[in-house]
């Protein structure tokens, strides 16, 4: 069988491609309600983006300000097989801090998966 001029060089762009890196579109930013139970959550602090740090008040409660996050990438083969993908929904951006020392981190998907109350607020339950 012969092959032709164009499967001939698709063959060899394919070998030659590599891997490439597709970005993946920025979050928008974004506030999220938060609602920390433990026994004295004023001893904890949220650390969102390595960047700004909201003190947690006595009742829990606490509305902090997503930033836009670093963008993802999703990786491919070849150029067609995907090898990873990851995106700033994904990223460990918000910190749950005690005493100065990260106890916890957790993603915007993190987030989204945690039980609300009847205000909207997401339940962090820590022992």
């Amino acid at each position: 069988m012969r092959w032709s001029l164009a499967s001939s060089f698709l063959a060899v762009s394919i070998l030659i491609n590599g891997c490439v890196y597709a970005l993946r579109p920025s979050n928008l930013p974004s506030q999220q309600k938060l609602c920390l139970q433990a026994a004295a959550p004023k001893q904890y602090s949220i650390q969102v983006a390595d960047k700004f740090e909201y003190p947690v008040p006595s009742d829990g409660r606490v509305i902090v300000e997503i930033p836009p996050l670093e963008r993802g990438c999703a990786t491919y083969l070849f150029g067609i097989i995907k090898v990873s993908d990851r995106s700033p929904q994904d990223v460990r951006a918000v910190n749950l801090k005690r005493e100065g020392r990260i106890i916890k981190k957790l993603s915007l998907n993190d987030l989204a998966k945690l039980p609300t109350d009847g205000e909207g607020y997401r339940l962090i339950k820590l022992k």
